[in-house]
């Protein structure tokens, strides 16, 4: 990793700068991509190719310096096979005794593991991190399936650092949970390629982005109203109570959960044809509850 003290809040300059580099390299892509081959004899580089393919658009572009670097790459040598070859390729570099076109296609696949395993490690330096909130905060990724997260941008993720396991799922900070992407061209990507830790440093590093009352960021109610009196109190303004109650409403309902109904009634949280989704009522302490109940004695019972 760099030890460069680099500044990410967006009022620094330097994240303007970061914002020039990805529109830079869309720009880089976009000009190559409308080159003349019978004129030109220039051509995009091995990553803007890879990362412009159909189904890739949640990479991002590692830079070349960040690949040169040993260090970043320590231990991928021993998982990648024909290592020297795929970095080579990656690197746009010339090899002098060039492989037998036999063994282009291993060289390729190669290329892309080591890519994949490269590209984990780079989006949780500082650069790589902001790269990514450029894509999350165009909803690049896409949004929450859950209604009740009233799409709520997601993050891409890994079940397991070890690729060749799981494909890529993607993670929603409102309810917590992974879901699988839906459009096809996402489900040949290795979630090795963005790893278990990423989506939760991610909202460490920018919290600002974490949806408000989610399981990770709960809303204090008392805090809130108290923090509402006292803007009204300075304003010396009088809301009406209506609007008040409904702006209430509308701030509790990012957290909603789905309350399953017959007839209008509610069904009682420990019947089997409950809601679905248990494992939001189980991270409210809900579980524990269940099991008490079932531990009660019997009043019905004949003993």
């Amino acid at each position: 990793m760099s030890n460069e003290n680099i500044q990410y809040p967006e009022d620094n300059p330097n994240f303007q700068n970061l914002n020039d580099y990805q529109e830079d390299k869309e720009e880089e892509y976009v000009s190559n991509e409308s080159f003349d081959s019978t004129t030109s004899t220039s051509v995009i580089s091995w990553i803007t190719w890879y990362c412009s393919l159909p189904g890739h658009e949640f990479f991002i572009e590692v830079p070349e310096e960040f690949i040169e670097d040993e260090f970043n790459l320590y231990g991928l040598r021993a998982i990648v096979p024909m290592y020297e070859e795929a970095l080579d390729m990656i690197l746009d570099l010339d090899d002098e005794n060039p492989p037998p076109s036999s063994e282009l296609p291993k060289i390729e696949r190669s290329a892309e593991l080591l890519y994949g395993l490269i590209h984990q490690r780079f989006i949780l330096t500082k650069l790589g991190l902001s790269l990514m909130k450029l894509k999350h905060k165009e909803s690049r990724f896409g949004v929450c399936p859950r209604v009740y997260c009233y799409y709520s941008p997601v993050l891409p993720c890994g079940m397991t650092d070890i690729p060749g396991k799981v494909n890529v799922k993607l993670y929603c900070p409102r309810c917590g949970d992974l879901y699988t992407p839906k459009l096809k061209k996402y489900k040949n990507i290795d979630g090795a390629y963005f790893g278990t830790t990423f989506p939760h440093l991610f909202f460490l590093t920018f919290p600002e982005l974490l949806p408000k009352n989610s399981l990770s960021h709960p809303i204090n109610y008392e805090e809130e109203e108290k923090n509402e009196l006292q803007e009204n109190q300075e304003k010396n303004e009088i809301q009406d109570p209506e609007n008040e109650e409904d702006q209430n409403k509308n701030d509790g309902r990012t957290y909603d959960i789905y309350t399953p109904k017959i007839f209008g009634f509610k069904i009682h949280e420990t019947s089997q044809s409950g809601q679905r989704m248990k494992w939001l009522r189980w991270r409210e302490g809900y579980k524990s509850k269940i099991e008490e109940i079932k531990a009660l004695p019997d009043v019905y019972s004949d003993d």
